[in-house]
C-alpha cells in the first residue's frame, strides 16, 4: 500500500540488527532510542506477519520518542485499519486531517475507512481529495483505492480507478492482475481474460493467473483451454489441488474419462477425505461402464457422507443397470429421502419399481418426475413404455402426444410413436410419425430398430428409412 513505498528505501539501508536490538531492550524493560525510520521497520516486520498488537506496541514506543512524527502516527493508524478497529483509525486519522488536509495517505486512508463502514459517499469524497493530491507514485495510491472497493465488494467502481492507476503505470502487475480479478467478478469474461493475459505476458510463473483463467473457460464451457490453463498452473505448482481438482471435471465433461480418474486420484492424494473427488471419480467409472469401480467408489461417498444424496442415486444406478432391482430400490428410496426433488432419480426409481412388477409405484414415481421435469424426454419414454408393457396402448399413445407438444419434443418421442402405432397396427399414423422422425434425426432410427428389431421384417419400414438415408449417413 502507499504508506508501504518506504520498504523501497529500507533495502538500501542497513538495519541489521535492528529488530534485535528492539526485541533486547524489551526483554531487559529498559529505553533505547530508535529514530522513525528504524521503528517504521520494526512495525513493518510484525504487519508482514500479521503480528498487529506487536506492531502497535512499537508504534506507541516510537510515539514517546517522537511524539510529532506524521509517519508514526499514519503507520498506527494503518495497523488499526488492519485489525478493523475502524473507529480508532478514523479518530486517529481525523486528527492527521487537521495538519495533514493534503497528506493523499490519509485521505486515501480516511476513503477506506468510511469505504468499509458502508458510508461510500462520504468515502469517494476523501477518494477523490486522495487523488488530486496524489503527485509521486500516483498509480499506487490509485491502485489502493482500487483495492479497498474490492475489499467491500463494489466491483465495477474498483475497475474505474485500477485502469486509472494502469493509464499512469502499464506496467503495474498487480493493477493487471486485479483488473482482471474484476472483471472476472462481474462476469465479463472476454475482459478477464484480455488482463489476466497481459499480466501473464509479464509474469507467466503466475499459478494464480493460470487457475483463473481456466475458471473462466471453464465457465464459458471452453474445456480444452481450461485444461490447457490448468496444465500451466500445474507446471508451476505440481500440488495446486484447486488446478488438479478442476483440470479432472473438465476432463469428465468432454468426455476424457480415463485421463479424468487419473486426475481425480492425484488430487485424492493431496486431499483423501474428499466427498466430492470419490463422488465424481465413481460418476466417471459409471460413464466408462465400468460399474464394479463405479460401486466402489459410490460405497466410499455415502460411507465418508451418509447424506449425499447423488452417492445413493449412484449406487442405486449401478444396480439396476446389473438388474438388481430389489437391490436398487433401497437405495434410491434414501437418496429421494435426501433430495425428494430430483426427477432424475424419481425417473429411475420408477424403471426399479417398474422391473419388480409393481405398475402403480413406477406410475406414481414417474408421474412425479414428470411434474418436477417435464423437460426430458427419457422421463416421458418411460412413462410411456410402462403404459405400453401393460398393453395400456391409447394411454402410451396419449403420454407420447403430450410429450410431443412439450419441451421434451424430439426425434426419440416420434420414433416411439411410430413403434407403438404399428404394434396397434395403425400404419397409416405409424408412416407419418417414422417419416417426421427420420427427418428430425435419421441417426436415431438406429435406436428405433433396437427398441423394435421384428420391424425390419416389414418392407415399408425398410423402404422408408432407405428414403431419408442422406449418401454418407450410417444407415
Amino acid at each position: 500500500m502507499m504508506w508501504e513505498e518506504s520498504r523501497d528505501n529500507f533495502e538500501s539501508k542497513e538495519f541489521a540488527g535492528v529488530l534485535k536490538r528492539y526485541k533486547q531492550m524489551l526483554t531487559e524493560q529498559r529505553t533505547e532510542f530508535f529514530d522513525v525510520a528504524d521503528f517504521e521497520f520494526i512495525a513493518d516486520q510484525y504487519i508482514d506477519k500479521s503480528q498487529f498488537s506487536n506492531a502497535l506496541q512499537a508504534c506507541e514506543i516510537a510515539l514517546r520518542q517522537h511524539p510529532n512524527s506524521i509517519i508514526v502516527k499514519i503507520k498506527k493508524a494503518q495497523i488499526y485499519l488492519s485489525q478493523l478497529k475502524l473507529q480508532k483509525a478514523i479518530h486517529l486519522l481525523k486528527q492527521l486531517e487537521e495538519i495533514e488536509n493534503t497528506n493523499p495517505d490519509v485521505m486515501m486512508m480516511l476513503g477506506t475507512c468510511h469505504n468499509m463502514k458502508g458510508e461510500y459517499h462520504r468515502a469517494n469524497e476523501y477518494f477523490k481529495k486522495a487523488e488530486l493530491y496524489a503527485f509521486e507514485d500516483r498509480d499506487e495510491l490509485l491502485y489502493n483505492i482500487g483495492i479497498s472497493f474490492i475489499q467491500t465488494g463494489a466491483y465495477e467502481e474498483a475497475l474505474i480507478y485500477l485502469q486509472k492507476a494502469l493509464a499512469e503505470n502499464p506496467d503495474h502487475e498487480p493493477v493487471l492482475y486485479d483488473i482482471a480479478f474484476c472483471y472476472e467478478k462481474v462476469g465479463d469474461d472476454p475482459h478477464a481474460i484480455e488482463y489476466y493475459n497481459k499480466y501473464l505476458d509479464i509474469d507467466a510463473f503466475s499459478e494464480s493467473a493460470w487457475y483463473n483463467l481456466g475458471i473462466i473457460y471453464n465457465r464459458q464451457e471452453d474445456y480444452a483451454r481450461a485444461i490447457d490453463a490448468y496444465d500451466f498452473a500445474l507446471a508451476i505448482d505440481a500440488n495446486y489441488s484447486a488446478a488438479i481438482f478442476n483440470k479432472a471435471n473438465a476432463l469428465s465433461a468432454i468426455e476424457r474419462f480415463p485421463e479424468s480418474v487419473a486426475a481425480y486420484h492425484d488430487y485424492l492424494r493431496i486431499d483423501p477425505d474428499s466427498v466430492d473427488a470419490h463422488l465424481y471419480l465413481a460418476d466417471c467409472f459409471f460413464q466408462m461402464d465400468d460399474y464394479g469401480n463405479a460401486e466402489l467408489f459410490y460405497d466410499k461417498t455415502i460411507r465418508m457422507e451418509p447424506n449425499c444424496s447423488d452417492g445413493w442415486f449412484g449406487a442405486g444406478l449401478v444396480m439396476l443397470i446389473n438388474d438388481r432391482a430389489i437391490d436398487a430400490l433401497p437405495l434410491l428410496v434414501k437418496s429421494l429421502d435426501i433430495n425428494p426433488d430430483c426427477a432424475e432419480c424419481l425417473n429411475a426409481l420408477g424403471k426399479a419399481h417398474a422391473a419388480l412388477g409393481s405398475f402403480r409405484e413406477a406410475k406414481t414415481a414417474y408421474q412425479k418426475a414428470l411434474e418436477l421435469d417435464n423437460e426430458i424426454a427419457e422421463y416421458w419414454l418411460s412413462y410411456a413404455d410402462l403404459m405400453f408393457n401393460q398393453d395400456l396402448f391409447e394411454e402410451a399413445i396419449k403420454i407420447l402426444e403430450e410429450a410431443e407438444n412439450s419441451e421434451a419434443y424430439c426425434a426419440a418421442i416420434l420414433y416411439r410413436q411410430a413403434g407403438f402405432y404399428i404394434f396397434m397396427d395403425n400404419f397409416d399414423a405409424a408412416r407419418e410419425k417414422l417419416e417426421c422422425a427420420l427427418t428430425e434425426d435419421f441417426g436415431a432410427h438406429i435406436d428405433f430398430l433396437e427398441n423394435f428389431p421384428t420391424f425390419l421384417l416389414m418392407d415399408w419400414v425398410t423402404e422408408l428409412i432407405q428414403k431419408y438415408n442422406i449418401p454418407g449417413e450410417e444407415s
